[in-house]
């Protein structure tokens, strides 16, 4: 409970700050103007601004690897300055939000705000922080979800964009699928993914290869629902999902492979603190799900050589015949201050730095027209072992992406999975059977949400 009163009094500072700070014009001494239209191709020139107008940008990214991007815009808008407010000294996400909140409780003038993930973006869009968008998309004549792969409507208002993509998908040792006869799949199932793990587990002792590692966070306990694209969370709405077909699937799947002997025992994992790169790049699990953010490192990294050809396959499905390759999304978010003086400015701004801005830099995209045969080609150019990298699986497993509707997770999400949690490792480790486990992690999660209300 200190922490929800907590929470009320911080938002209480952060709406008078707001009301403080009315709908005073931005400290950069332009006025808004309008008839912006659409940023241009990178590359081409937009027409000057009837003004000049300065932009201020906030986030957690250090400045110099922000300063390329940011130049790249100026320079095609002539009469936009781009003033860069680095939120974190190490691009630490998580310590750049609080300084964001500090920043504008302190009536600091900014226009453009990232955040990372849409628990950071819905919290901000619920206390009146975002400005809106939809009057400035539909001046644009654009359809969002016709542009981005994530809807990020909150109750039919969008307050930001996406920017980058999160999602998952399997990663597999293809050397040892080569050895064992086995395809990389673009459809299956779970039963299939345990089918490919018997399979691939061979050996004993300190040499043997396991078919899978799962590792400890929570949405390895949901595995049958985190590829669904309704309800796809321990809590939807308010209302707790554990007592559901997808968390019995998902819990039994491990219990699977964990009595075959086809997964790393979770005694080991947690015994001896095992990591996921680790075990995947050793050769000590043939598979395991991950997301996106793994795709480079797939090339090999001074930690972890890469030693294998790494493979790429879409999220299974529930059951046969179901589409593989549905996943849940997230991902950071670009939006613009309520009180900012430069909506259009910024608008245009966020525009350009979430479709061809996010191109030139080849990072993995939201946006739905980004080239991925050219977004490839850049990560295997800066990968030290490029040759080890499917580049066929992964450009298939990215085209055929399913991105789940974006789903807004609530703010105690991770007491939510910390109370989840406790109960599935007492199921895994054999102290207590499925039923007893559901019923009491779904009593544990409804006390949580109640505390909440």
């Amino acid at each position: 409970m200190k922490k929800n009163v907590f929470a009320l009094v911080w938002i209480i500072v952060l709406l008078v700050a707001l009301a403080g700070c009315g709908n005073s014009n931005n400290t950069n001494g332009a006025t808004p103007t309008s008839g912006s239209t659409a940023a241009p191709e990178a590359g081409e020139s937009a027409a000057p601004s009837a003004e000049a107008v300065t932009i201020k940008v906030a986030n957690w990214s250090p400045a110099a690897d922000m300063e390329p991007i940011l130049q790249a815009y100026e320079d095609s808008h002539p009469g936009v300055t781009l003033e860069y407010v680095e939120l974190a000294d190490n691009g630490d996400s998580v310590a750049g939000m609080k300084k964001l909140d500090l920043l504008v409780a302190s009536g600091e003038n900014l226009d453009v705000v990232f955040m990372p993930g849409a628990t950071d973006y819905s919290q901000r869009a619920g206390l009146g922080l975002l400005a809106p968008l939809n009057d400035l998309i539909s001046k644009e004549g654009i359809t969002l979800t016709d542009e981005y792969t994530v809807d990020p409507s909150v109750d039919g208002k969008v307050y930001a964009l996406p920017d980058t993509l999160e999602n998952y998908f399997v990663l597999l040792n293809k050397d040892k699928l080569d050895a064992a006869g086995l395809a990389v799949p673009t459809e299956w199932s779970w039963d299939d993914y345990l089918d490919y793990a018997a399979k691939l587990t061979s050996g004993t002792g300190p040499s043997k290869t396991f078919g899978t590692y799962f590792h400890t966070w929570a949405m390895y306990w949901e595995l049958g629902i985190i590829n669904q694209e309704k309800d796809n969370n321990l809590v939807n709405n308010g209302v707790v999902n554990i007592d559901s077909a997808g968390i019995r699937q998902s819990l039994e799947l491990r219990n699977k492979a964990e009595a075959s002997g086809v997964a790393v025992p979770y005694a080991d994992t947690i015994s001896q603190k095992l990591a996921y790169r680790s075990e995947f790049f050793t050769g000590h699990a043939a598979m395991i799900v991950t997301g996106n953010w793994m795709i480079g490192e797939a090339g090999g990294s001074e930690e972890f050589p890469a030693t294998f050809t790494t493979a790429f396959a879409p999220m299974p499905s529930n059951t046969a015949g179901q589409p593989a390759g549905v996943s849940i999304a997230n991902g950071n978010y670009v939006g613009i201050l309520e009180k900012s003086g430069h909506q259009q400015e910024a608008y245009d701004f966020i525009r350009w730095y979430s479709t061809e801005g996010e191109q030139m830099q080849n990072v993995y995209s939201a946006w739905k027209k980004q080239d991925v045969d050219k977004f490839i080609a850049g990560v295997k150019s800066g990968a030290i072992s490029p040759d080890n990298i499917d580049e066929t699986s992964l450009a298939y497993v990215i085209k055929n992406a399913k991105p789940a509707p974006l789903s807004v997770p609530p703010t105690y999400q991770g007491e939510l999975e910390t109370a989840f949690t406790k109960e599935t490792e007492l199921y895994i480790l054999k102290q207590q059977d499925l039923e007893t486990t559901i019923s009491k992690a779904q009593a544990e999660l409804q006390k949580i949400v109640d505390a909440n209300k």
